[in-house]
């Protein structure tokens, strides 16, 4: 048994021979994964905005913003670039200036109920049986033959 380490991201002792460890911290695999993919979101969601508003680099406004969102409401970084893509995407409304990102509260859920059908109804065609294409043969009938009774001949009768 190896010396005890501090997970930074979760924060939970674990051995150091069973850590990995990335710029001088030793991390779960799970939480090294997660911290990675948290940070990618995060760059994702500051390119966004600033390629929304045609900036550079995103407002003080906008960091405080996100900020609150993630501490406040407990949004997810990928949510709220999600929702933001939503709102001015998917509903094609304009961006104004001076506003910074405070829709996201406004449209959050909806946004996620879209997503969350989207992928609901990608889920369902991937999983869906298309049936198999039914062979029809189509037999024309047979003429019968009808048997000829001789004519009566009255002259007999």
């Amino acid at each position: 048994m190896g010396r005890q380490v501090k997970c930074p991201y979760c924060e939970t002792k674990l051995d150091q021979e069973d850590a990995i460890s990335h710029q001088k911290r030793y991390y779960h695999p799970n939480c090294l994964e997660a911290k990675k993919n948290e940070s990618q979101d995060y760059k994702d969601l500051i390119e966004y905005i600033c390629e929304l508003h045609g900036i550079s680099r995103p407002t003080g406004m906008m960091v405080k913003q996100i900020k609150e969102f993630r501490n406040d409401y407990n949004y997810k970084l990928k949510g709220i670039e999600l929702a933001l893509r939503y709102f001015y995407e998917t509903e094609s409304n304009p961006v104004r200036e001076g506003d910074g990102i405070g829709i996201v509260p406004y449209i959050y859920d909806k946004a996620r109920d879209h997503y969350v059908t989207i992928l609901n109804v990608e889920e369902s065609v991937e999983n869906a049986e298309l049936p198999q294409e039914k062979v029809v043969s189509v037999l024309s009938p047979k003429p019968k033959k009808i048997k000829r009774r001789n004519p009566i001949n009255i002259s007999t009768l």
